[in-house]
């Protein structure tokens, strides 16, 4: 439950879309002269993995799942990317400052993929806390998150850009995270 004197953003309306679920049903028809030529009919679900779940009574995934070569490989790829960003970080930090532009673009983009991380994050947290993933998805699920973080602090590194910047103010709708 949000409080009111908390801060709603949209990553947060957006994680309560998707752990409620929304439905979208429309028709349109094209015409030209009054003569109907096009008819679009639209039908979207939007909702997590862990709502459809919890909507249809099976599951995607077994908590009981083996961990196989294919898991190890990964998960051993993605440790190897996290040390490689960790370790490159101070070291970008005193690099020469880029370019304003290229600045402005690593912001949003950055921006925008922390947005889809915190969102993917949230969805996790709720399969773990349902019991519905293994042990080895956990993990290559968490250190994938992981990944993608440090990566993320590697960019930020080149470009000078700090966590606090990686923000949007959407006027009245309030700040984006």
């Amino acid at each position: 439950m949000i409080n009111k004197r908390d801060k709603v953003t949209l990553v947060d309306v957006l994680d309560k879309v998707l752990e409620k679920g929304a439905v979208i049903n429309g028709d349109m028809v094209i015409r030209v002269a009054d003569v109907d030529l096009v008819f679009l009919g639209l039908r979207l679900i939007l909702t997590s993995v862990s709502k459809a779940e919890e909507l249809s009574g099976r599951s995607r995934s077994s908590p009981e799942r083996e961990l196989t070569e294919d898991d190890k490989a990964y998960i051993e790829k993605l440790q190897k990317e996290i040390k490689k960003a960790e370790e490159n970080i101070p070291r970008l930090i005193n690099a020469d400052s880029p370019r304003e532009t290229e600045q402005g673009l690593a912001k949003l983009i950055l921006t925008i993929v922390e947005l889809i991380r915190k969102l993917m994050e949230k969805e996790a947290f709720r399969r773990v806390k349902k019991g519905t993933l293994s042990p080895i998805e956990i993990q290559k699920l968490g250190l994938s998150l992981k990944a993608v973080k440090k990566k993320m602090q590697e960019i930020q590194a080149i470009f000078g850009i700090k966590d606090k910047d990686l923000n949007l103010n959407l006027g009245p709708l309030g700040d984006l995270m």
